[in-house]
């Protein structure tokens, strides 16, 4: 593509005003090129126009209607939530039958539906002994003299943001800018795989005409997008593999391992060794003795682990032999909580040879941080562990051997680098990486293919599995009483919801969705009503979540309703039950993440996975297949291969996976084979790319 067309902002289509542009830039839209590639979410597919009186069908169908009665509006009370809100309502017909047709909040579709005009509608018909009606459809005018697609696409919005405005701008960016609108992929990679050419695959994943050719569209731009991930990441590889770095002794670890209050699995045993070998260049301490090299090639390693496999002690095993060389090593989480955890479990233990470990994190005082940084550079702190703080400028190593990074899926790859240039000018730190997304083995040689990987795919001796039940939503009251006698044995208890507040949008379209802020003062006349609830979101100030979080840590919350801001980083051995409320709205291997919240400590812990679908779902259902897969198994990664085994390639139609890998129009999950041929292409591209050097 262009690179005019790459930087041009949005505000050069006619329609985005600077005002308008700030809604498109929630969206992450800023220029004409992020409007192209802001791809529909799903697909769904409205089928042939019906007539009114004769479609006696349940659910969403297609109706094309001409007003006959135009649009009055009135204002009214919400009962559910008490504000004054507006009712927009008039009559439209075909030959059949008339429909009464109800908006909310929508005055301005009063120069729109205007007696005489036809219009397409798609939504759901409810007949009762007043007539016929319809409530928010979807809809577009209609013209009998042109077709018109039965696949719609569904994009993910914002308020201000309609579906009719991104279809317009992007029509608009189509035709306007065909021109410059180039193919990013070499004309021999386009031939050998029989790929739609790039200008007309955006049209058809914007404004599909059949089945078929949006599956090749997709796939064209699912495989540019992979491809140019993987070039990305090879170029990476061997840009960050070249150079030295300090060659680490390895340790006799009979001191380190004799102190643990637990004794390691052999999995953790495998990564502690993994690791050693990678920074010493030797698998043993006599053979590392024998070296007489300073330096070592960097070394780059994932240890991928399920939800309490024990990644910390590995973690703190690689900076406890760093800091026996006398070199320097860090540990970078993605909240303080998480940071504070690390620093006080691996600093106790650490401390008992001799090791000094100090706390980096936003917010410190000013004199407290000015002195951990001149502990730091002048490499009195032998182990740092912190946040983003630690990518400072003004942080300074004396000499940094490794730099560890905890959930590393919530750190870009900037971040990540910026660690890597914290070592001295022509030296860089070797990396570890850690990961509790469990994905299928297969899969992580495929997306870690910078990465050495090592793998701990068992669970530390004692640790109860967390016994997960899925219940409907007439079950309510009876886990409420539940986690209530938890609190009165002294159990702390999370509920999560999907969202962190109600929208106006959600409560009109009547779906059955629960907001952390809502759903916690709903408590007060339930059960838990005499127990101390708080709710945390995402969009709070980091302070205050944090503050939330230690209080619940210190015992002093007994419910926490949360949005999934406690997925990671969270570590309450006293929480034994974590309620998951519209289970149907998160993946598979995001609801066992949440389960991993819980079990920590001695006590029976349970995970209650509640649905207003799992009435109405049949048992063949792909949601209750998920749902079944996580109550009859606690293993992270057979989880991830069942849950791949369910979703099966090409299932593109529905929600896209949210987690580790997030791209725009690949799904990770379900594009397998498409993985593979943008990894062939991508290595036989840096392959040619380097002989011609």
């Amino acid at each position: 593509m262009n690179a005019d067309i790459l930087k041009m902002p949005v505000t050069q289509l006619k329609g985005i005003s600077s005002t308008r542009a700030k809604l498109f830039a929630k969206l992450e839209i800023y220029t004409v090129y992020d409007l192209l590639n802001f791809f529909p979410r799903m697909y769904v597919n409205r089928g042939e126009i019906r007539e009114v009186l004769d479609f006696s069908g349940e659910g969403k169908a297609l109706f094309a209607l001409e007003v006959t009665k135009p649009l009055v509006s009135a204002r009214i009370k919400s009962k559910k939530t008490g504000r004054a809100m507006t009712v927009q309502r008039f009559s439209a017909a075909d030959n059949t039958g008339t429909v009464k047709i109800t908006f909310f909040n929508s005055e301005f579709l009063k120069n729109t539906f205007i007696t005489g005009r036809k219009f397409l509608f798609y939504g759901e018909l409810e007949r009762t002994a007043r007539g016929i009606s319809m409530t928010s459809p979807e809809y577009e005018p209609y013209y009998e003299t042109s077709g018109y697609s039965s696949i719609e696409p569904v994009y993910p919005l914002t308020s201000g943001i309609t579906k009719k405005l991104i279809s317009s701008c992007v029509r608009q960016a189509l035709d306007n800018y065909k021109e410059s609108i180039e193919d990013g992929l070499e004309a021999d990679i386009i031939k050998r795989n029989g790929f739609m050419p790039y200008y007309e695959a955006l049209c058809e994943v914007h404004f599909p005409s059949d089945e078929n050719k949006l599956k090749n569209a997709r796939k064209r731009l699912a495989f540019e997008e992979l491809y140019n991930f993987y070039l990305k990441m090879l170029f990476l590889s061997d840009k960050s593999r070249k150079g030295r770095a300090y060659r680490v002794n390895y340790p006799d670890m009979k001191k380190f391992v004799s102190e643990l209050p637990f004794t390691l699995t052999y999995p953790q045993k495998r990564a502690i060794q993994d690791i050693l070998t990678d920074i010493s260049m030797s698998s043993n301490p006599e053979e590392s003795a024998k070296r007489k090299e300073k330096y070592a090639p960097p070394a780059r390693r994932l240890v991928q682990g399920d939800v309490g496999s024990g990644k910390t002690v590995v973690a703190c095993a690689a900076l406890y032999a760093c800091a026996k060389s006398s070199y320097q090593a860090l540990l970078m989480a993605p909240t303080g909580i998480l940071a504070r955890q690390h620093y006080e479990s691996i600093g106790k233990l650490l401390s008992k040879f001799g090791i000094r470990t100090v706390l980096l994190v936003g917010g410190m005082k000013a004199s407290e941080k000015r002195e951990t940084l001149s502990l730091i550079e002048s490499g009195e702190a032998q182990i740092v562990i912190g946040t983003h703080a630690l990518i400072e400028e003004n942080v300074k190593f004396k000499n940094l051997a490794l730099a560890i990074t905890d959930e590393q899926h919530r750190f870009g790859v900037m971040q990540r680098k910026a660690l890597e240039d914290k070592s001295e000018q022509d030296l860089k730190p070797h990396t570890v990486v850690m990961s509790a997304t469990p994905i299928p083995r297969t899969l992580a040689l495929i997306m870690y293919c910078d990465l050495d990987i090592s793998i701990i795919d068992a669970m530390p001796v004692g640790r109860k599995p967390v016994k997960t039940y899925a219940v409907g939503t007439d079950m309510r009251s009876r886990v409420y009483k539940f986690i209530a006698s938890q609190a009165e044995e002294g159990k702390q208890s999370y509920i999560v919801c999907p969202l962190a507040q109600e929208s106006e949008e959600t409560l009109m379209a009547g779906y059955e969705m629960k907001a952390a802020k809502e759903y916690c003062d709903s408590l007060k006349n339930t059960p838990l009503g005499k127990l101390n609830t708080v709710y945390i979101h995402g969009k709070m100030k980091q302070q205050e979540k944090d503050e939330i979080m230690e209080r619940f840590a210190n015992g002093d919350i007994d419910v926490l309703v949360s949005t999934t801001v406690i997925e990671v980083g969270v570590n309450n051995p006293n929480a034994t039950v974590m309620l998951v409320e519209n289970a149907e709205r998160f993946g598979l291997s995001q609801l066992h993440q949440l389960r991993g919240r819980v079990g920590r400590g001695e006590d029976n812990a349970y995970c209650i996975l509640m649905s207003p679908l799992l009435k109405k779902s049949k048992p063949d259902s792909t949601f209750a297949q998920r749902i079944d897969t996580l109550c009859k198994s606690s293993d992270g990664f057979r989880i991830a291969e069942k849950d791949l085994e369910i979703r099966g390639p090409g299932d593109f139609f529905g929600r896209r996976q949210s987690g580790e890998f997030r791209f725009r129009i690949a799904d990770i999950s379900s594009d397998m084979k498409l993985l593979l041929l943008a990894k062939e292409e991508a290595e036989r591209t840096v392959s040619k790319y380097s002989n011609s050097k």
